[in-house]
C-alpha cells in the first residue's frame, strides 16, 4: 500500500480499537456517543485510505511479528482490495453517526457496539491480510465478531435460528478456505500469498481446480449464493438496524472479495470451466433472490433477498470476466472485473442506506410488514427522499448509480460472441438474458416496497402516528449523496478502478474506456457508449424546467378545492388500497411452479346464503433449496446425532477409552 494509504489504515484500526473499548460504556449516553463517533472518524480514514490504495502503485508489507507456532503475521494490502476498503469506510462512517439516535444505553448495547467496533478491526484486517495465517485469523474473527451483531436481541423469537444458521454456514464455509489455502501452501511451500500467486502456475491443473471449487464455495457461503445463502433471510431481520446494514453493506462484499482474490490473485482465470460455474451460480442468485424477495411482506427479510439477487450480478460478472481471461481476451475480463467491483461499492452503499431506513420506519411505525405501512411520505420525509434515492439506485433506473453499472455489466456479457467457443458464447449471452429478467423484477419489487410503505393511506395505527423527530439523518442522507456522487462522478470512479485493475490483471482499459475528458463511457469498444454526467444533468434539467415554468405561469387567482370523482365510491378506506401481497400475486402466479406455495383461505363462516363474511387469504412459500437441500440434510444429522447418543455415557473410563482407541489407530496409520 502507499505510505499515506499504510499510515491511515494504522490509525484507523488503533481508532476502532478504542471505539470497541468505548463501548463497554455505552451503558451510558455520552460513551455511546464517543465509541460511535471514533467508530464513524475509523470509517473515515479507511475511506480516504481506500482511496490513496486505488491511485497508489507499490503496496508494501508491515510485520506484526513471527513464530515457530502461528507463523508471520503479515499486513499487506494489494489495490484489488482498495475498493472493498473504501466501502468499509463509507459503510462504518454512516453507522457511526447514526448508531448514537437509533440505540439506547444500555447493557446490551454496550457488549454490541464492542463487538461491532471489532468486527470493523477484523473486516479490515481481511483486506490488508499478507499471509494465509493473517487471512484466516482475521476471517474467523470478522464471523464470530459478526455473529454477535446478530445475537443483540437474544430473547426476542428467531434470533438463535438465525445466529446459529450465520455461525454454522460461515463454519462450513471456513473449512472449505481452509482446506483451499492448505492446498495451495502445500503444493507452492510457502504461506504468503504473494508467493503463493507466483508459484501456483507450477501446480498441476487438477490440484488448482480443486483449490477454486473449495474457495468459490466456502466463500461462497459468506457472500450469500444460492444455494450457500440461506442465512441472511434468516440472521438479518432479527439483527439492529445498523448491524443488517453492516452485514449486508460489507461483509457478504468479504465473500466477494475472497472470491476475486482466488479468481483473479492467487490462481488467475485458467480454465473457461471456473467461470462457467461462476457465472451460473451468480445468474441463478440474482433470479431467485428477486423472486423470493417479491413474497416477502417484512421489509428487512425483502431487502436481505435482494442482497443475494445484486451478489448474483456481481458474481456474474466476476465468472464472465474469468472466462474472458481463460479465452486470451484480457481487455474483456479486465472491463467485467472493473464493473464487478464498482457494483460491490455501488450495492454497499444504496444498501447500507436501504437497512438503515428500515429501522427508521421499524422505531417510527412500531412494524416492518409492508401490509401495515402506508403514507410514510407525510410523515417522513427526509427518510422518504433518501429511501427513494436508494429505491432508484438498487432498481437500476437513470441517473443512479445502479444504472451506470448493470448497465455497464450487460455492455460486457453482450461481448460473449468474441469468444471462440459458440456454446460458452451462448452460455454468457443467456446470463446476460438472466438478468435482463432480474432487472425487470427489481424495478417491480421495489415500486412496491416503496410504493406501499412510503404512499398511498396508512394501514395500520403505528404508521399514522409515525414522526419524524428525533429518527436518525445524517448517516442516510450521507449514504444518499454517496449514490448521487457514485453515478454523477462514474468517470473519476472508472480512471481509480482502471489502476486496480490494472494492478491486479496487468491490463489498462483507460485509453478505451473514457473518451471526451471523462465523461463519456463505452463498453471497452464502439460497441455502445453514454455518459452518466450528462445523462443526470438532461434528466435533472427535464424535470426542474417545467416546475420552474409552472412556478412562473401559475394562474394568481385564488383555487377552491372539489372532490374528486372517484367512481362512485362513497368512501375510501385504507382496507381498499393495495396491499404488498396483492401486487405480487401476478409474479407469483406466473412462476408459481417455482414459489410451490402453501395456500390457505380462512373464512368467517360457510353461510348457504353467500353472506360468508370476510374472507382472508394466506400463502408461504418455502424456498425450494430449503425444502429439497437443507431439510433432508437437516434430518440426516439429526438421525446421525441420534445414532451417536450413547456414546456420550458420561463414564470417564469409556472416555478415556476412545482416546486410547484414537491414538492406537493414528500410530498404526503413521506406521504404515
Amino acid at each position: 500500500m502507499t505510505s499515506l494509504a499504510a499510515h491511515l489504515f494504522w490509525v484507523a484500526g488503533a481508532v476502532w480499537l478504542a471505539a470497541a473499548g468505548l463501548g463497554l460504556g455505552a451503558s451510558r449516553r455520552g460513551w455511546l456517543w464517543a465509541s460511535a463517533g471514533l467508530s464513524g472518524a475509523g470509517g473515515a480514514l479507511v475511506l480516504v485510505g481506500g482511496v490513496c490504495l486505488a491511485l497508489g502503485r507499490n503496496p508494501t508489507a508491515a510485520v506484526i511479528g513471527a513464530s515457530d507456532l502461528v507463523g508471520r503475521l503479515d499486513l499487506r494490502a494489494t489495490p484489488l482490495s482498495a475498493p472493498f476498503a473504501v466501502l468499509l469506510g463509507l459503510v462504518a462512517a454512516a453507522i457511526g453517526s447514526y448508531a448514537p439516535r437509533y440505540h439506547r444505553p444500555a447493557g446490551g448495547t454496550a457488549v454490541y457496539l464492542c463487538a461491532y467496533n471489532l468486527a470493523l478491526l477484523a473486516s479490515l484486517a481481511v483486506l490488508v491480510a499478507g499471509s494465509v495465517t493473517t487471512f484466516l485469523v482475521a476471517w474467523e474473527s470478522m464471523t464470530l465478531t459478526a455473529a454477535l451483531l446478530v445475537f443483540r436481541h437474544r430473547r426476542q423469537e428467531g434470533v438463535a435460528r438465525g445466529t446459529f444458521l450465520f455461525l454454522a454456514l460461515g463454519e462450513a464455509g471456513f473449512a472449505m478456505v481452509v482446506a483451499a489455502f492448505v492446498i495451495l501452501a502445500t503444493r507452492t511451500h510457502s504461506m504468503d500469498l504473494v508467493t503463493m500467486a507466483a508459484r501456483a502456475a507450477s501446480m498441476g491443473s487438477g490440484w488448482r481446480s480443486a483449490v477454486f471449487v473449495l474457495a468459490l464455495l466456502g466463500f461462497g457461503f459468506k457472500a450469500g449464493i444460492v444455494p450457500l445463502h440461506i442465512w441472511l433471510p434468516s440472521a438479518h431481520p432479527v439483527a439492529p438496524a445498523d448491524g443488517s446494514a453492516f452485514l449486508s453493506g460489507l461483509i457478504i462484499k468479504l465473500g466477494v472479495y475472497g472470491i476475486a482474490l482466488f479468481g483473479f490473485v492467487l490462481l488467475g482465470p485458467d480454465l473457461a470451466w471456473w467461470g462457467v460455474l461462476t457465472m451460473a451460480l451468480g445468474a441463478v442468485s440474482a433470479i431467485f433472490g428477486i423472486l423470493w424477495a417479491l413474497t416477502e411482506r417484512d421489509l428487512k427479510s425483502f431487502l436481505a433477498y435482494s442482497s443475494i439477487e445484486n451478489i448474483g450480478i456481481i458474481v456474474t460478472a466476476l465468472g464472465a470476466a474469468m472466462i474472458f481471461g481463460a479465452y486470451h481476451r484480457p481487455s474483456l475480463s479486465g472491463f467485467l472485473l472493473l464493473v464487478g467491483l464498482y457494483h460491490v461499492v455501488n450495492h454497499g452503499a444504496y444498501k447500507t442506506l436501504l437497512f438503515l431506513e428500515a429501522g427508521v420506519i421499524e422505531h417510527a411505525a412500531g412494524t416492518r410488514d409492508l401490509d401495515r405501512l402506508g403514507g410514510l411520505v407525510h410523515r417522513l420525509r427526509a427518510s422518504s427522499v433518501s429511501t427513494l434515492v436508494a429505491t432508484l439506485g438498487i432498481a437500476a433506473l437513470p441517473p443512479l448509480n445502479g444504472f451506470v453499472t448493470e448497465w455497464l455489466v450487460f455492455q460486457g456479457l453482450f461481448q460473449g460472441f468474441r469468444i471462440p467457443s459458440h456454446l460458452v458464447g451462448i452460455l454468457i449471452v443467456a446470463a446476460a438474458a438472466c438478468l435482463g429478467l432480474t432487472g425487470g423484477l427489481a424495478v417491480v419489487a421495489f415500486c412496491r416496497a416503496y410504493g406501499i410503505a412510503f404512499l398511498g393511506m396508512p394501514r395500520s395505527e403505528g404508521a399514522a402516528r409515525a414522526v419524524e423527530a428525533g429518527q436518525p439523518v445524517f448517516g442516510p442522507a450521507l449514504l444518499a449523496v454517496a449514490c448521487g456522487a457514485l453515478a454523477v462522478g462514474a468517470p473519476a470512479v472508472l480512471v481509480g478502478l482502471d489502476r486496480v485493475v490494472r494492478a491486479t490483471t496487468g491490463v489498462e482499459l483507460r485509453p478505451t474506456l473514457l473518451v471526451g475528458h471523462l465523461t463519456v463511457i463505452p463498453a471497452h469498444t464502439d460497441f455502445a457508449a453514454f455518459s452518466p454526467t450528462y445523462l443526470a444533468t438532461f434528466l435533472v434539467a427535464v424535470t426542474v424546467l417545467p416546475l420552474l415554468i409552472y412556478v412562473a405561469g401559475r394562474p394568481r387567482a385564488p383555487s377552491r378545492v372539489v372532490p374528486v370523482w372517484d367512481g362512485g365510491i362513497l368512501e375510501f378506506g385504507p382496507q381498499m388500497q393495495y396491499t404488498a401481497t396483492t401486487f405480487a400475486n401476478p409474479t407469483r402466479v406466473t412462476f408459481d411452479r417455482v414459489y410451490r406455495p402453501d395456500v390457505h383461505l380462512d373464512r368467517a363462516s360457510d353461510d348457504p346464503a353467500g353472506r360468508s363474511g370476510p374472507v382472508h387469504y394466506h400463502f408461504h412459500v418455502t424456498p425450494v433449496f430449503e425444502r429439497y437441500l437443507y431439510a433432508p440434510v437437516a434430518r440426516a444429522l439429526r438421525w446421525l446425532a441420534g445414532t451417536l447418543a450413547p456414546i456420550q455415557s458420561g463414564d470417564v473410563n469409556l472416555y478415556l477409552l476412545y482416546v486410547f482407541v484414537v491414538v492406537l489407530v493414528a500410530y498404526l496409520v503413521s506406521a504404515v
